[in-house]
């Protein structure tokens, strides 16, 4: 096993679950119902999320839905680290009903189009509120000066950040005139992409499901950054198969396409090495030589590491939060 399911505690009851840590190296994962968000505290981190590299400084942020393979671990340039990981049970009644459980998204601090950056800055204020809020309970009694309701509501933000402008749709859309009933559709669709992928999906078929216009579908997916249905459907089925790759190493690269929906081995490989640079043999050689140093986290309590949150804090409301709050004063309230 190159990757494993690692399992969040959450307690009381409550929607997040916050780790702070130090990071060596981690042991490739993914979170079953759990979305996580990574916050690099101090120093430099690399993240490895569906095989993309990202690079984040102090303050830079990025997410891994549910079901993503991603790893930490200490840039070569800065051994010297924190980082915080919020991971939300997407089971938890306060999202439950919502959806958000079949949504996907993009978001990382590197790279970031100029035009989401507005979006970006409100998340990580919300994080940071979040992660205040989490060190005032640690040492309260749970529910105490109304910490529990605060870490309820800023939960429900967090999420309904990255709904409303890190869903993947917005990041392979191409045509903002789309209507919200539109992209309603158009994100249903997606849904029932990404978990019937296995099976023999035609556009026609989603089509007669949808009540749509074959014509009408294949410009929405001319559109997008992927340009064809096919397309979007082998990158789906790409993105499954790594899981049996690192997950299920006792199956056999050509078992491996036909589980995914792929009838030949070859344009697995094709497909597979279009997205990652390399076959799935060497995909599965670089984190079994990855996975020769991992170690584990230096795991903190938020008391224990109060001083340095509270600095990092600071440090963030004067570069950030205070403009961004005086910019948009009915957001938010802390």
């Amino acid at each position: 096993m190159l990757a494993k399911e690692q399992a969040v505690s959450f307690e009381n009851d409550s929607p997040v679950a916050v780790t702070i840590y130090r990071v060596s190296r981690q042991m490739p994962h993914f979170h079953r119902d759990e979305l996580e968000i990574i916050m690099c505290l101090q120093g430099t981190v690399e993240v490895y999320s569906m095989h993309e590299k990202h690079v984040l400084n102090a303050g830079d942020i990025k997410e891994a839905d549910t079901y993503d393979i991603h790893t930490v671990t200490a840039s070569a340039k800065a051994s010297d680290n924190l980082v915080a990981s919020f991971h939300f049970d997407l089971t938890h009644p306060l999202f439950a009903g919502k959806g958000y459980e079949l949504l996907y998204y993009v978001c990382s601090s590197d790279g970031i189009d100029k035009s989401k950056k507005p979006a970006l800055d409100m998340l990580r204020i919300v994080l940071w509120a979040l992660l205040y809020e989490e060190v005032r309970r640690s040492e309260l009694s749970s529910g105490a000066d109304g910490a529990d309701d605060r870490i309820l509501a800023l939960s429900a933000e967090v999420l309904q950040i990255l709904r409303d402008s890190f869903q993947y749709f917005n990041d392979i859309n191409l045509d903002d005139t789309y209507s919200k009933d539109l992209q309603d559709r158009f994100e249903h669709i997606i849904a029932y992409m990404l978990e019937n992928y296995a099976d023999r999906i035609t556009m026609r078929d989603i089509c007669k499901m949808e009540h749509l216009n074959y014509n009408y579908l294949s410009q929405f997916f001319k559109t997008t950054s992927l340009k064809t249905f096919r397309a979007f459907l082998h990158e789906i089925r790409v993105y499954h198969s790594e899981h049996l790759l690192l997950c299920n190493t006792e199956m056999s690269v050509p078992e491996i396409g036909y589980a995914c929906g792929f009838s030949d081995p070859k344009f697995f490989y094709r497909e597979f090495k279009k997205k990652h640079g390399h076959t799935p043999h060497q995909h599965r050689i670089w984190y079994r030589n990855y996975n020769k140093l991992v170690s584990d986290d230096t795991v903190f309590t938020l008391k224990e590491k109060k001083q340095v949150l509270n600095d990092c804090v600071a440090c963030f409301y004067s570069d950030l939060i205070c403009d961004t709050l005086i910019a948009n004063p009915n957001r938010i309230t802390f």
